[in-house]
């Protein structure tokens, strides 16, 4: 095994390592997102209890004594706030999947660590691994802005993203392979 070979395998441990920094990221930013729709969620059941309180002490009622129009405001705050919280679990769902998967990327990046230091994994075993990984798991879905190993697998295309996330030669030697295997 060359040094090139070594600094390859390295850059493929790397891009799992910034996979997984990025997707910690995006979960991160959905957090925040979360927590403030929660804050709406509570702003708006305070509003809420306000409403009712207010109508139990002194029901509101137009000229013939209907307070049909309170019954479907508040109807339509209580359709809105559950609508607020459906985004919120949805949210939590995708946080997890996000998590999980940056997880699996930094075990893999330890699994190819270990293999690659035993001299069990070169650049192309590396590279294929990435790829399966990726295509087990959906991982381009997850990566709105960046191409994956996959990616350019998939495309048959060598060269490497603006951000340098991508070797050329590692992405091409995958796109090969890939391309036999289907």
């Amino acid at each position: 095994m060359t040094e090139a070979d070594d600094g390859a395998v390295g850059e493929v441990i790397e891009y799992c390592r910034t996979q997984a920094g990025l997707l910690a990221g995006r979960v991160e930013t959905m957090a925040a997102e979360a927590e403030d729709l929660v804050e709406e969620i509570d702003a708006g059941v305070a509003d809420l209890r306000e409403s009712l309180a207010d109508r139990e002490a002194a029901p509101e009622s137009d000229a013939d004594g209907d307070t049909e129009p309170d019954v479907r405001d508040l109807a339509e705050a209580e359709s809105s706030l559950r609508e607020r919280q459906a985004t919120v679990e949805a949210t939590e769902t995708r946080m997890r999947l996000f998590q999980n998967l940056a997880s699996d990327y930094l075990d893999l990046a330890g699994d190819l660590l270990a293999d690659h230091e035993a001299g069990d994994t070169d650049l192309d075993d590396a590279v294929r691994r990435v790829v399966a990984f990726e295509a087990e798991r959906d991982a381009p879905a997850y990566f709105d802005e960046r191409e994956t190993y996959l990616d350019l697998a998939r495309r048959g295309d060598p060269a490497d993203d603006a951000d340098g996330g991508v070797d050329p030669a590692a992405a091409a030697d995958a796109a090969s392979d890939d391309a036999a295997e289907e």
